[in-house]
């Protein structure tokens, strides 16, 4: 089977590689493009690397989002809350 390029590191439920080829048991993923054997993939090279730049830029904005998120709730005023007495 071929070597498809994987441009991320959680393997686990991929069922289709960047280049479009759906994997079965025997099909083997690499991070390297010196061990990528899979022609679709190399004649692709250039979109799968743009859009897995893509991606990793949307999962950093969006952590960061997520980090001013949290600034803004650690810096609001906090409600007293009590603990009902029972």
């Amino acid at each position: 089977m071929k070597t498809h390029f994987a441009p991320f590191t959680d393997l686990e439920d991929i069922e289709q590689a960047p280049c479009g080829t759906w994997l079965g048991e025997a099909s083997e993923l690499s991070g390297d493009w010196a061990e990528v054997d899979c022609l679709l993939c190399k004649k692709r090279r250039e979109r799968i690397i743009a859009a897995a730049a893509d991606e990793e830029r949307f999962i950093v904005e969006q952590m960061g989002d997520m980090a001013a998120f949290m600034r803004a709730a650690d810096s609001a005023p906090q409600e007293n809350i009590r603990t009902p007495q029972l």
